[in-house]
């Protein structure tokens, strides 16, 4: 029979070629089966034709084929047509094979499949190295994994690791996500995606961006480096490496984390940031400040800049409007206009910054305090001051010895071009006033009492009162000052002002 003569031939050929081998220390190429020998005259010497289930051994592969041209004497051999490799349990399935047996190579083309039955790979030509077990296609490629379909123009799969790496115009496809990637390695087995170069994931609504890091398609957990940052329509949270939970839409920031909302110009930065996707909260502690772009008339842009321990931000019960929380000793910075107290607020649902505890407002020169106050914003420009319970105002005089006060129930500011022009005073107004010639001389000081009463400001320095109905009020010479210069409640605070941005995170 034809595998007898076969058999026949390549056991004489064998013992030959074998003792070669032990000196060369190569293995050779088995013929196991072939239904047809035969010799193409077309062909070199050499060449040996088989045809019907050819099937080629060499260690731990074995090759299955239709036909193929064996050259015994190179140990290798081209098979054609339903090309299968088998290596331990790695498959490779392809048209065409050249295979070199000297140093256990093999190049396939045309409708290429590897599988280790965990995932497949499909491509037009593949390199396959027996030694390392690495295949290696560079005219374009995909993995199918379970969920997840991968595509590049280059990549390498390591049979042995399960490991899968993928460059130039990488895209990983998933259900609930689309990832773009320069370079990246896969792990068939732990299904995390090492991202090596600039890469993207896009969710439904958001997406998320590093140069560096991994990825579990199981899990949905992401641990990212480099320029790393999550993003959704109006909200952006980066930092030097970034943590995110898909599924549970949780995420962390850690180390120059900067937050940005792009629809209330509001920008957050930190040395930490945690972020819940549900609630779109965050929360943003070591060296918070946030900064709260604001205009004036003329168009031109200013800020306003607070802190404190710690900086909240997320949705009202509408889901609807913005809230911001500063807790534990809140610090706010305009050019024209600084703050302090235990807490403060924000809400872009009626623009309004409440400062509770202690809170204490700096205008230019003048000091205002009461139990509770708000500033009140209007198309991104400083609109009203409002003062309730104990309201205190303080300017001082150009020699700094001296003060005029102003105290009540409640107070009403009003701002011009961001800068605050009138405070109407409401309930048991009380005033110290002193009076200068023109020449700048003091004449003396005015003491009244007076329900209601209005204060003009220059330039957010107290400059009138005018009395609203008829004070009881006491003119004292500047010789016959009374002992007693300071209203009940006066505390004159100016140290605790802070005098610039930076200063917001001063000691004091």
């Amino acid at each position: 029979c034809v595998m007898c003569f076969i058999r026949t031939v390549f056991f004489w050929c064998g013992v030959l070629v074998s003792l070669g081998a032990v000196a060369q220390k190569k293995s050779q190429v088995e013929i196991i089966n072939a239904d047809e020998l035969g010799f193409d005259k077309g062909l070199r010497g050499n060449i040996t034709v088989f045809k019907g289930n050819c099937i080629f051994k060499q260690d731990n592969v074995t090759i299955r084929c239709d036909s193929a041209y064996f050259d015994q004497a190179n140990n290798s051999f081209d098979a054609f047509s339903h090309v299968h490799i088998t290596q331990e349990n790695v498959n490779i399935y392809g048209d065409l094979l050249n295979y070199d047996g000297n140093i256990k190579y093999a190049q396939l083309f045309n409708n290429i499949k590897v599988t280790d039955g965990e995932m497949v790979l499909t491509t037009e030509n593949l390199d396959y190295d027996i030694k390392t077990r690495l295949s290696t296609y560079r005219d374009g490629g995909k993995v199918v994994d379970k969920e997840n379909v991968l595509t590049s123009k280059f990549g390498y799969y390591y049979a042995a690791t399960h490991d899968a790496f993928f460059k130039k115009n990488v895209v990983l496809t998933n259900p609930e996500y689309l990832l773009n990637a320069d370079t990246l390695r896969y792990n068939t087995q732990t299904e995390i995606a090492y991202l090596l170069g600039p890469s993207r994931i896009d969710g439904k609504d958001d997406c998320l961006f590093a140069k560096y890091g991994t990825y579990n398609t199981n899990t949905d957990q992401a641990f990212f480096s480099k320029d790393a940052y999550y993003e959704n329509a109006t909200q952006k949270l980066k930092g030097d490496s970034l943590f995110y939970d898909r599924q549970k839409g949780k995420g962390k920031a850690m180390e120059h984390v900067v937050f940005t909302d792009t629809v209330e110009n509001i920008t957050i930065t930190g040395k930490l940031g945690n972020y819940t996707k549900a609630t779109e909260t965050t929360l943003i502690t070591g060296l918070p400040l946030v900064t709260l772009v604001t205009e004036n008339d003329s168009a031109s842009t200013d800020s306003i800049f607070f802190t404190a321990d710690t900086i909240r931000t997320t949705l009202d019960s509408t889901q609807l409007h913005r809230e911001l929380y500063a807790y534990h000793d809140a610090r706010l910075y305009k050019s024209d206009l600084q703050a302090r107290c235990d807490s403060m607020t924000y809400s872009n649902f009626d623009s309004l910054i409440r400062c509770f505890t202690k809170p204490i407002i700096w205008a230019e020169n003048s000091q205002m305090t009461a139990n509770y106050i708000t500033i009140q914003l209007k198309n991104q420009q400083l609109h009203q001051l409002n003062l309730y319970t104990a309201a205190f105002i303080i300017s001082p005089e150009a020699d700094s010895i001296n003060f005029n006060q102003v105290r009540g129930k409640n107070m009403y500011g009003q701002f011009i071009d961001n800068k605050l022009r009138r405070m109407l005073v409401e309930g048991n107004g009380q005033s110290m006033y002193f009076a200068r010639e023109d020449s700048g001389d003091y004449i003396g000081m005015n003491q009244a009492e007076c329900s209601n009463m209005i204060i003009l400001f220059n330039n957010n320095k107290a400059e009138s009162i005018t009395f609203i109905t008829k004070p009881d009020a006491t003119f004292f010479p500047i010789d016959q000052l009374p002992i007693e210069q300071k209203l009940k409640g006066f505390k004159w605070q100016i140290a605790l002002k802070p005098q610039s941005k930076n200063d917001l995170f001063s000691g004091d």
